[in-house]
């Protein structure tokens, strides 16, 4: 193993570590909940950031008073041929409002460990309702490029006590003078089941438009088994 992999890794070990001591050093009012997940496939908007290969990864989640939340996401990741850490940082506040619809608004920093150039900060705001959920993400220069704003919609139909359908479509537009494609849209439709803190979800998931020699499209079956602490 070379010496960068080896100090990659530790990093990234370390950068959790450090998250998660962090998050347990809040008040006490403030609840905290953690994921770990088995992913097939580490796959965002369509995208593969993991060249085809298992990932395991890592949520912290703290909740404070007024509605105030922060967590943070670790997990391996591959940029071209590159593997190494990623991180996310992440806060905003969340109510509810008198017609019973949710809203949520944020921020968010996404950190590649080796590869700087492609760290972005995108913004979101959304509206939800008990199945469904609507979130607009801006990016002053996503993955370190051009500004972009990304349409995404979540649901589930609950089919029994423990089994759900879940739905979700994306779409990503790009602003700037390169004139590639402007839009780029995923979908995804899967099945999800909880058994007490454990939950298991087996899916389907396509991108459309998407540039020809870009960046490598997910594969179209995904798993993951994750629990919750």
């Amino acid at each position: 193993m070379s010496h960068d992999r080896r100090r990659d890794r530790r990093s990234f070990a370390l950068a959790a570590a450090g998250f998660s001591l962090a998050c347990a050093a809040f008040p006490a009012c403030a609840q905290l909940s953690g994921n770990l997940t088995l992913v097939s496939e580490y796959a965002v908007r369509g995208i593969s950031l993991s060249a085809g290969r298992p990932a395991l990864q890592l949520r912290i989640d703290h909740d404070l008073a007024g509605g105030w939340y922060a967590g943070g996401f670790a997990s391996p990741a591959t940029l071209g041929e590159r593997r190494q850490g990623e991180l996310i940082v992440y806060g905003g506040r969340a109510g509810r409002l008198a017609s019973g619809l949710s809203w949520d608004a944020g921020i968010s920093r996404t950190t590649f460990l080796r590869d700087r150039d492609y760290d972005y900060t995108e913004f979101h705001a959304g509206l939800a309702l008990d199945r469904a959920s609507v979130r607009l993400f801006l990016s002053p220069a996503y993955y370190g490029d051009e500004p972009t704003a990304y349409l995404d919609l979540n649901a589930f139909h609950p089919l029994d006590e423990r089994l759900r359908l879940t739905f979700h479509a994306g779409l990503l537009h790009t602003f700037g003078a390169y004139a590639g494609p402007r839009d780029r849209a995923d979908l995804r439709l899967g099945l999800a089941s909880t058994f007490g803190d454990c939950t298991l979800q087996l899916g389907w998931q396509t991108l459309l438009h998407a540039e020809h020699g870009g960046p490598p499209r997910a594969r179209a079956l995904t798993g993951s088994a994750g629990i919750r602490f």
